[in-house]
C-alpha cells in the first residue's frame, strides 16, 4: 500500500478509540503491563498482509488506555527457535528495572506429519523501547512437559513474581490423555524453569485446546481466564489459589463474551488498584473470512474494568473514556409505542458512547411487562444496519449483523439470556466505525461485533412491540490527535 493511500485510510476509516495496526494483520494482545509510568501493549502483528503470517510483536504505549502511540516492533521472528513466529506471551518488571517479556517461539518441525510448528518458551529484555532476546533461549522446552504433553500445542506463557521473589508461569498445553491443560512452572530467577503440575484441565469446560491463559487476583478471589479453541469462547474460572500448595480451587465459571468478537484477553493492574482487561476484538474462526478488501484486519477491544458481584465477573469500559466525550444529547421519559420506529434528533453517529435505560410504561403495574420486544438498529442507512433486540418475557437478547453489509462472515447472529429484571434493561453502546460493543446491565454481559458497514451509515433507531419508556444519553467520542 502506498503511503498516500495509508494516510487517507488513517484519516477517514480508522477507529477513533480502539487500537488498530498501522497496516496488515493484528491478533492477540501480548505483554499488557505498566512500565516506566505508561501502559505497554504488545500484540501479534503481521504487516505484510491482511491475513495471518509469521507474527512479530507490535508495540504501543498509552497514558490513559484510550490514546495509543505505536512504537517500533519489539520482536521479529529471526531466530531458529522462533522463525515461524513470535507467538503470544506476557511481561513484568524485573527487580533490576528491566522490562521482561516471556513469549512462545515457533519453528518448523520436520518430523511432524501434520506440518505443525514446534513451540517453546522464550525470554526478551528491554527498556520500554528496545528489546533483545535472551542469549540462552528457549528457556522451557519439550523435555519439561508432563507425560502426554504435545510440544506443538504448548504456548502463551503468563508470568508473575511471588512475594518471595521467585517466578511462576502458567502455559497452555494439549495433553493426549487429559485434553486441554494449564501447566504451572516455577523459577528462582526467571530463566531456569521447572515443571510443577497441571493447574487446571478441561473437565466439563469447552474447548479441545486452551490458549492465552491469564491468571490474576481480583478482590478476594483468583481468576483463571483462557481462550477455548473449538468453541471460540473466552472463559474465566473463579476460585482461590493457594500460593503455598500451588493449587487452584474453582468455585464457578462463566463466558466472558456473549457477542461475536472477543478473544485472547489479557489484564493489567492499574496504579489505582483496578484490574483492566483488553482483548482481540475478532473471532479466530472467522477473522480471515470477511469477504472484503480492507487495508487492516484486527483491532483491540475497549479496555474494561473488572469487578466481582455475587460471584459473577462484571466488565465496564474504562472510566478514562468519559473524558473523551463531547456533544452530549440527553432525553428523558421517551415513550416508545407499538410498531413505531423512531429516530431522535442528535442520536446518530459512528463514534458514539451511548447509555440507554429501558423500562415499563408508567401506567403499567409493577412486575408486569407492557412490551414483547425492544429493538435498536445502529450503523444504519436505507439499506444496512446492525440490530440488537431484547425480549423481556424470555430475557433473551440478540445481536444480528446479517444486514451490516460488506465484510460480514457466516457468523451473523448470536443470542444469550439475561437476568430477569421485569422489563427493565440498562445498556451502554460503544460504536467506533468498525465495531460495536454493548454492555448489558452494568456489565453483567457483553456483546461485541466487528462491522464493516460504510462509515456514512450513522442512523440509530428504536422500536417496540407494545409500550415502553426510555432514557438516553449519547455522546460523540473526540478523535485522538
Amino acid at each position: 500500500m502506498k503511503n498516500q493511500q495509508l494516510s487517507e485510510f488513517n484519516r477517514n476509516e480508522r477507529p477513533v478509540f480502539h487500537l488498530t495496526p498501522e497496516r496488515g494483520w493484528m491478533n492477540d494482545p501480548n505483554g499488557f503491563s505498566r512500565y516506566g509510568g505508561q501502559y505497554h501493549l504488545f500484540y501479534q502483528y503481521y504487516p505484510d498482509a491482511t491475513c495471518w503470517g509469521p507474527t512479530r510483536w507490535g508495540h504501543a504505549v498509552s497514558e490513559d488506555l484510550i490514546k495509543w502511540e505505536r512504537l517500533p516492533d519489539a520482536m521479529i521472528p529471526d531466530r531458529d527457535y522462533d522463525i515461524g513466529g513470535c507467538f503470544s506471551g506476557t511481561a513484568l518488571t524485573c527487580e533490576d528495572g528491566r522490562h521482561m517479556l516471556m513469549y512462545t517461539g515457533c519453528c518448523p518441525d520436520p518430523e511432524d506429519r501434520q506440518d505443525r510448528g514446534l513451540q517453546t518458551q522464550c525470554i526478551a529484555f528491554g527498556d520500554g523501547t528496545k528489546y533483545e532476546k535472551y542469549r540462552s533461549n528457549p528457556v522451557i522446552t519439550a523435555d519439561k512437559l508432563p507425560q502426554g504433553g504435545d510440544s506443538h500445542e504448548f504456548r502463551d506463557p503468563k508470568i508473575w513474581q511471588e512475594q518471595d521473589g521467585t517466578y511462576r508461569a502458567v502455559i497452555a498445553n494439549h495433553n493426549a490423555d487429559h485434553g486441554a491443560q494449564i501447566l504451572l512452572y516455577r523459577s528462582a530467577d526467571g530463566l531456569d524453569w521447572e515443571f510443577v503440575k497441571a493447574l487446571a484441565d478441561t473437565g466439563d469446560k469447552p474447548g479441545w485446546m486452551w490458549e492465552c491463559p491469564d491468571f490474576f487476583p481480583l478482590e478476594d478471589r483468583d481468576i483463571l481466564m483462557t481462550g477455548t479453541m473449538g468453541e471460540v469462547h473466552t472463559i474465566c474460572r473463579i476460585g482461590k489459589y493457594d500460593h503455598e500448595a500451588e493449587t487452584f480451587r474453582e468455585d464457578c465459571w462463566q463466558s466472558m463474551e456473549q457477542g461475536f468478537d472477543f478473544y485472547a484477553g489479557q489484564t493489567v493492574p492499574a496504579d489505582d488498584g483496578r484490574r483492566i482487561l483488553i482483548g482481540w476484538m475478532q473471532n479466530p474462526q472467522t477473522a480471515q473470512k470477511r469477504g472484503i478488501d480492507f487495508p487492516i484486519n484486527g483491532q483491540m477491544s475497549i479496555p474494561r474494568e473488572l469487578t466481582l458481584d455475587g460471584g459473577r465477573l462484571l466488565q465496564k469500559p474504562v472510566r478514562e473514556l468519559e473524558s473523551y466525550r463531547t456533544d452530549g444529547v440527553t432525553y428523558r421519559d421517551v415513550i416508545l409505542e407499538d410498531g413505531e420506529e423512531i429516530r431522535l434528533d442528535g442520536i446518530r453517529g459512528r463514534t458514539v458512547d451511548m447509555e440507554l435505560s429501558l423500562r415499563l410504561g408508567e401506567q403499567e403495574a409493577e412486575g408486569t411487562s407492557s412490551y414483547e420486544m425492544f429493538r435498536m438498529r445502529f450503523a444504519a442507512d436505507g439499506e444496512h444496519y446492525t440490530e440488537f433486540t431484547y425480549e423481556p418475557q424470555t430475557s433473551v437478547v440478540t445481536m444480528d449483523r446479517n444486514c451490516s453489509g460488506p465484510g460480514k462472515t457466516e457468523l451473523t447472529r448470536v443470542q444469550t439470556k439475561t437476568r430477569d429484571r421485569k422489563g427493565r434493561m440498562d445498556i451502554r453502546v460503544l460504536l467506533d466505525r468498525l465495531s460495536a460493543e454493548i454492555f448489558i446491565n452494568d456489565g453483567e454481559q457483553v456483546m461485541s461485533a466487528v462491522i464493516y458497514t460504510d462509515r456514512h451509515a450513522e442512523d440509530i433507531t428504536f422500536y417496540v412491540k407494545g409500550t415502553a419508556m426510555m432514557d438516553i444519553a449519547k455522546y460523540r467520542i473526540k478523535e485522538n490527535k
